[in-house]
């Protein structure tokens, strides 16, 4: 609800009723009358923008936010973010937007922007879409007061050669669930003479877990899956975003932040290693959680968040590879 100053309701009203004097010479003393006169337009126009303040003081309750993209292909695009009231007027100074996308496929690294300044209330961020599939965009606005407002958009973005092979396709048919499939990240120190190979991975989480590494041709980058996890003799292999990594697909349960899973990994020597996965929507500093098994030390282990359901690895789109890769 907007506010309105009633001048006739302000807090000092004997101000408003003092006597003026008329009459007189303007050069010399005109008494207290003057001086109460002199004094009212200041408070009055104080008066009115204390009263404009009170009305740029959004909440999140307050607003509304559409996001839109210029290009809906791989590559570089322009995001717009429309802030408005609720009545669809536009919000002039809305505060800072952060922006934060993820691909629903979990293993990619994150995409970033963000901008302190908008137009009539719309907001413009340079944005690149890095691999054609669904894509989780998240925006976070700090209003004025401090307080935050967000809100989650789903994007289904293509190649080229989707778009050809897309014409006339029911789209709907391709839209799943939040949080369908998850990524677990981690450290594994070889700390033995000779090299280790993990050639599989399961946990009561996921219906189907599986290696996963990112390749990218031609700026595109696209998954592949490998059969196997090679540590060579006195390395270290890092499963990260953009990298190497477990995935987790047809989920059992809900991944929660702060939550924790169990992983089993098998050696090619017929070891099992059971692994405790702690869940995070992003590692921002090191974890003390290291774990030795014989030669095999495990550390920074994690997970992203997801939600149970979606699509299962059979369900997924692409490029099966059967060589080991240490990466």
């Amino acid at each position: 609800m907007r506010n309105t100053v009633v001048l006739n309701n302000l807090p000092f009203p004997s101000l408003l009723d003092a006597p003026r004097q008329t009459g007189g010479n303007y050069g010399g003393n005109q008494g207290s009358g003057d001086g109460v006169e002199r004094q009212l337009p200041t408070l009055l126009i104080i008066l009115l923008l204390a009263a404009a303040c009170r009305q740029q003081a959004i909440t999140p309750a307050d607003i509304l936010m559409e996001l839109t993209t210029t290009n809906t292909l791989i590559g570089e695009t322009t995001l717009l973010l429309a802030v408005t009231d609720s009545d669809g007027n536009a919000i002039a100074d809305p505060g800072a937007l952060k922006v934060r996308g993820d691909m629903s496929h979990a293993g990619m690294v994150p995409v970033f922007a963000e901008a302190d300044q908008s137009t009539n209330g719309i907001f413009s961020l340079p944005f690149t879409w890095t691999m054609a599939g669904g894509w989780i965009v998240e925006a976070s606005l700090t209003l004025p007061n401090g307080e935050l407002a967000s809100e989650t958009f789903r994007f289904e973005i293509l190649s080229e050669s989707d778009e050809d092979e897309m014409t006339g396709v029911d789209h709907s048919a391709m839209e799943h669930s939040a949080g369908e499939t998850s990524a677990v990240y981690l450290r594994i120190r070889n700390r033995g003479a000779a090299d280790q190979v993990i050639v599989a991975a399961e946990s009561a989480a996921a219906e189907q877990v599986a290696f996963h590494r990112t390749v990218v041709e031609n700026d595109i980058a696209r998954m592949e899956a490998i059969d196997a996890l090679v540590i060579p003799a006195g390395e270290t292999l890092e499963l990260r975003p953009g990298g190497t990594h477990i995935m987790l697909s047809g989920l059992s349960q809900d991944l929660t932040p702060e939550s924790t899973f169990s992983l089993q990994l098998k050696c090619e020597s017929g070891e099992v290693y059971d692994l405790d996965i702690h869940i995070a929507d992003m590692l921002m500093s090191e974890r003390d959680d290291a774990i030795s098994f014989g030669d095999l030390t495990f550390s920074n282990r994690w997970a992203r968040p997801a939600k149970a359901g979606g699509m299962t690895h059979a369900d997924m789109p692409m490029n099966s590879h059967a060589d080991h890769s240490s990466g």
